[in-house]
């Protein structure tokens, strides 16, 4: 199963992928990798797959600007 599709089976629409949210933050991966190895946003693990809740990453954009 490619991460997508377990992306997909975990509900979609209440997580997102380290790519996506740093996008959405505006800031490099590399960056946001740096952020969650500081534990300042929370990640669930699936496998190999690092996910993030996307209600946190709006809350933590809104506290950014």
């Amino acid at each position: 199963m490619s991460k997508i599709e377990y992306l997909t089976k975990v509900n979609a629409d209440r997580f997102m992928t380290v790519d996506e949210a740093s996008q959405e933050l505006g800031v490099k991966t590399t960056a946001l990798r740096n952020y969650l190895y500081q534990e300042k946003l929370t990640t669930y693990k699936f496998k190999t797959l690092t996910l993030l809740s996307k209600s946190e990453v709006e809350e933590w954009k809104d506290r950014r600007r």
